[in-house]
């Protein structure tokens, strides 16, 4: 039986990486948690949790608190909304200011990238937002953007599904998937973002993204069916760092996908789906085998991908057991991923 973990806001580092298969819990060996939810397993009645210490969680591009600060702001704003309030824009604006600052400063050759994934089903767009706020100013770092822009492109990604808050919550978090007529509601949030913007006297390339950032490249999404560069360069970008966070979370309708899997099928439709030259640059932020990613090495070892190294995308830093591992100054390489 799976067994369900205690729900937490806890932002925390992801901590620990797990020393052997746990199979009442459904968790694979070499997967990445956090002390929560070993906390967690141990008050399910596993006396013993066998963990590694996560040794590269010091190479974090974003200091927690920054992080928590950023969850409760969107959190604040997005109450504001839903209670047809004026929102305090310096909150999400001094939020977006301290991530860019953070991040321009750690971002270097080696890097760690913290994305948060809580397991309260109501509390996943706040986590989604943060996430899609960061992955947005990584890819624009990588694109070599001056400081103006990845603060612009950071806030339009911590904004992007703001039109969320005027759909009714019990089909956001509905516990299945959605009807047609539900998904038909929730693809109005597009429009509700724009409202919004509007409303807030926030305008220009920052509301293009809000409002087109589930168009495709191909001109296959919503909501006006544009294709190619008629899609502002913030809707493309932000697309990328939507469907990636969203893949790789588990909702009540679905399972996450692992990071290899959704790599792959950003890789496949560049072109389609996805801006090819920002596809790129996501490819160049996190890698082939982005951290998380459970492989096997030409040796049988398993392998946790707990870094990516710039400028290198098919060799990760790994971990084995207690030791780290960088392949690109290895005679190890990955030949499998475990569970794609």
């Amino acid at each position: 039986m799976k067994i369900k973990f205690k729900d937490t806001l806890k932002i925390e580092p992801d901590k620990y990486i797990l020393a052997l298969d746990i199979p009442s819990a459904k968790l694979k060996k070499g997967i990445i948690i956090s002390d929560s939810v070993r906390h967690s397993l141990r008050y399910r009645g596993l006396a013993l949790v066998p963990t590694y210490e996560n040794k590269m969680s010091s190479y974090n591009i974003l200091d927690q608190s920054i992080s928590k600060k950023t969850f409760s702001n969107i959190q604040k704003t997005w109450d504001k909304l839903r209670q047809n309030e004026k929102i305090d824009k310096e909150l999400l604006s001094d939020s977006t200011n301290e991530l860019v600052e953070d991040v321009m400063k750690k971002f270097g050759d080696v890097n760690y990238i913290p994305l948060v994934k809580l397991n309260s089903f109501d509390q996943y767009t706040y986590a989604h937002t943060l996430n899609v706020g960061l992955i947005t100013l990584l890819m624009a770092i990588e694109m070599g953007f001056a400081k103006k822009d990845l603060y612009e492109l950071t806030y339009a990604g911590l904004l992007h599904d703001i039109g969320k808050s005027r759909i009714d919550e019990k089909i956001l978090n509905a516990p299945r998937k959605l009807t047609d007529d539900e998904y038909n509601i929730v693809k109005q949030h597009v429009v509700f973002g724009k409202l919004i913007c509007q409303e807030q006297k926030i305008e220009g390339d920052i509301l293009r993204g809000v409002y087109e950032h589930h168009e495709r490249y191909d001109g296959h999404g919503y909501i006006a069916g544009k294709k190619g560069t008629e899609i502002s360069f913030y809707g493309r970008l932000i697309s990328v760092a939507d469907v990636y966070d969203a893949l790789t979370s588990k909702r009540a309708y679905k399972d996450m996908w692992n990071y290899y899997k959704v790599v792959s099928y950003i890789l496949q439709n560049a072109g389609k789906i996805f801006d090819p030259e920002i596809s790129s640059s996501f490819i160049k932020v996190f890698g082939v085998y982005p951290p998380g990613t459970i492989v096997k090495l030409n040796d049988s070892r398993t392998a946790t991908v707990v870094a990516v190294r710039k400028g290198n995308e098919l060799q990760p830093v790994v971990q084995v057991e207690d030791k780290i591992i960088d392949l690109s100054k290895e005679k190890f390489y990955i030949i499998q991923v475990i569970g794609e």
